[in-house]
């Protein structure tokens, strides 16, 4: 019996990156409940007319989904590594997501932050890493 082939870079790269995207936005998610006062506060003295607690239950809801997309980014890397095919799609689907919900956040905001350029280059590179052919060569071919 042969050993498995060892991961190629572009899978390494996947991983890593995904990995790195999974941990900064549970971290985010994180910190920002943490602060969740702080954070409804300052929305609040922007746009004084809205009700606090419609603030407040937009705010959980985001962070929620911020939270499944995080846990979902640092798990695919694990089942990548195992082979899994389907692996490789989640990572791709959440990257993509991510990267596209953090440009539009930039759009809307006016600006950006050194954490949203940070995300939006590692959903970049995983997109680009998990799409690449090596990537796809090294993960088994579907059962017929």
């Amino acid at each position: 019996m042969t050993a498995p082939a060892p991961a190629p870079p572009s899978v390494r790269v996947a991983a890593g990156t995904l990995l790195a995207t999974g941990v900064l936005l549970t971290a985010s998610t994180v910190l920002t409940l943490v602060g969740q006062d702080t954070v409804v506060d300052q929305y609040l003295a922007a746009q004084p007319d809205l009700d606090r607690a419609a603030v407040t239950r937009s705010l959980v809801l985001g962070q929620v989904l911020y939270l499944v997309l995080g846990l979902l980014a640092a798990v695919a890397p694990v089942f990548l590594l195992r082979r899994r095919p389907w692996a490789r799609w989640t990572g791709v689907a959440v990257a993509l997501f991510v990267g596209l919900r953090t440009v539009l956040s930039s759009l809307t905001a006016g600006g950006t932050t050194i954490s949203s350029l940070l995300v939006l280059v590692l959903c970049v590179a995983a997109v680009a890493s998990l799409l690449a052919r090596s990537t796809r060569e090294w993960l088994p071919a579907r059962a017929a």
